[in-house]
């Protein structure tokens, strides 16, 4: 496979992450409607660490190129976007 082969699978994975973290931010932004609703803050450190922790042993067992520590920074950085649709 050539190079521009692999370039066109990235971008078209690319297609799916965008759906998947728009899927994800419209539940992020219905938990925020919620937690509103009961006066709770947004932020809840208690739960991106345990979502922080999960993920990284999902790696760990996905055995992928990624470490834990990657696949934590990448989510640390997607529940913090998220935060804002919370808002």
């Amino acid at each position: 496979m050539e190079i521009d082969d692999w370039r066109k699978r990235i971008d078209d994975l690319n297609g799916e992450l965008i759906a998947l973290l728009n899927r994800r931010a419209v539940f992020a932004a219905e938990i925020g409607k919620i937690k509103k609703a009961k006066g709770l803050p947004v932020f809840d450190a208690g739960r991106e660490e345990s979502v922080l922790a999960r993920v990284a042993e999902m790696a760990e067992s996905a055995g992928g190129p990624l470490s834990p520590e990657s696949v934590s920074n990448i989510f640390r950085s997607i529940m913090e976007e998220t935060r804002k649709v919370e808002e």
